[in-house]
């Protein structure tokens, strides 16, 4: 199964760890917007799952972001919300510094510059769009965001497909499974149920790896800088550097090129937020001459 990773979020990388002057967020509305404690802009870019960010109270959001450099984007992924099916992010890209930011991330499986949840269980969302592109600023705008409307986590990057093939068993994301324990007090009388989520262990096995697969340079995504050293780097660097230091989404189906776009939208909103558990481990070789790759991670759904 075609599956792909996105391991690597640009804004993370490009704003929220830089904060330097190149890189800039503004807002249409008054000197109130993000400001608000507890829930300003970067909170959903600083990979923290336990931060939120939500738009002023009444307020419609605008933040144009600025990257110092052009940044190579090819989708999006957002955890932890609670947006319905009719609350949306509008986003939008150019390759330049000069004029308007009009252009949108249009093409399989969207068509448009708006992108909402598939339904109203807060799971997680996004898409993988067929060309990536070379992008040096975008906006993000609300749309239809209630008061208490937030998300705590936005990915804006590259979704890495080459050699992501998924093999069985891993767990799909269908729902959220919860722990429900039944206490007493001292007395011995019921207190209320205790229920809990429970997160999902996976084994995300990427296979049909050669040795020289691991080091091929063909993903546009592996062009960053890690550890100061801004190049081309293989896949084996690229993937494995990042998830074994931040979060990262998991999609087990980007959806096959010939199916409508709306059933490859039902696919590619079946999304882990994942982080590896205890360590990564490394390839190993599955035959003589093909490596697999599987990856010991925790999923979150909601």
């Amino acid at each position: 199964m075609a599956g792909a990773l996105l391991v690597e979020n640009k804004i993370h990388h490009e704003y929220w760890r830089k904060k330097s002057g190149t890189t800039t967020i503004a807002s249409t509305e008054t000197a109130t917007y993000g400001t608000e404690e507890g829930f300003a802009f970067g909170n959903c870019v600083d990979d923290n799952g336990a931060t939120s960010f939500r738009a002023a109270s009444g307020k419609q959001a605008f933040i144009t972001i600025t990257f110092p450099v052009s940044t190579t984007m090819n989708g999006f992924a957002i955890y932890g919300h609670n947006l319905t099916r009719f609350q949306k992010l509008r986003i939008k890209y150019d390759t330049d510094t000069a004029g308007s930011i009009t252009s949108s991330f249009t093409g399989t499986p969207y068509s448009s510059t708006d992108y909402a949840p598939d339904d109203n269980f807060y799971k997680p969302f996004g898409a993988v769009f067929d060309t990536p592109l070379n992008v040096r600023r975008i906006t993000i705008e609300t749309i239809g965001w209630g008061d208490n409307s937030y998300i705590s986590i936005l990915a804006l990057g590259h979704w890495v497909t080459h050699g992501v093939n998924v093999t069985s068993p891993f767990t799909p994301p269908s729902f959220s499974p919860y722990e429900s324990s039944i206490k007493r007090n001292n007395k011995g009388n019921f207190l209320m149920t205790d229920v809990k989520k429970v997160t999902q262990k996976l084994k995300i096995n990427l296979t049909q790896f050669s040795e020289e697969d691991l080091y091929a340079v063909t993903d546009s995504a592996q062009y960053t800088k890690i550890n100061g050293q801004l190049t081309t780097h293989p896949f084996i660097e690229y993937a494995g550097y990042f998830m074994s230091r931040h979060p990262f989404f998991f999609m087990y189906n980007n959806g096959n090129a010939a199916i409508s776009g709306a059933d490859k939208i039902i696919d590619q909103q079946k999304i882990y937020f994942c982080t590896v558990d205890k360590a990564l481990k490394q390839p190993r070789f599955s035959s003589p001459t093909q490596l697999s790759w599987t990856i010991d991670a925790i999923g979150y759904i909601e």
